[in-house]
């Protein structure tokens, strides 16, 4: 029954991201979770602060505004002290001009503790994002070029 309303959740917190709501999205994160994207891309790195990850979510609502997320999948196990989604899904993905750019497709993965996501990871292809996030770049959007977003003790490895 518990593993039924994750998944249930696991769907609202998505009709929120897929509605630009990110300030829901970054209030399911524990204090110190940790937040990853593979590659080596302006969305790739870890972060590990809610001040690092809502400045994540800024740069995803600049540079893919409108991007929309189709669920796949979703596997759930483990107790509410350890619980483990897996989410998988494919994209739409839109330049800030609305143009449709190539659509991508990865797995979320997700620790959950007493309801809150302790520890997130996104798997996905990084080729493809670069090209999209070149393709925005190019377009003026100059943030889809940046470096990854990470905390400075992240950056520096000393985490």
């Amino acid at each position: 029954m518990y593993h039924f309303f994750v998944r249930r959740r696991v769907r609202a917190i998505f009709a929120h991201l897929n509605a630009g709501d990110f300030d829901y999205v970054t209030r399911q994160f524990a204090a110190d979770a940790t937040h990853w994207f593979s590659g080596r891309h302006a969305l790739g790195g870890q972060r590990r602060t809610g001040a690092s990850r809502a400045a994540w979510y800024r740069r995803l609502a600049t540079v893919m505004p409108g991007l929309a997320f189709t669920i796949e999948k979703i596997v759930v196990s483990g107790p509410p002290w350890r619980t483990h989604v897996a989410v998988e899904w494919r994209d739409r993905v839109f330049d800030p001009q609305g143009l449709e750019l190539e659509p991508n497709q990865g797995v979320f993965v997700l620790a959950l503790r007493w309801g809150r996501a302790v520890d997130f990871r996104v798997y996905c292809d990084t080729q493809g994002l670069a090209k999209n996030l070149d393709a925005i770049a190019a377009r003026g959007v100059a943030e889809a070029a940046d470096a990854p977003l990470a905390d400075p003790q992240v950056a520096a490895g000393a985490v």
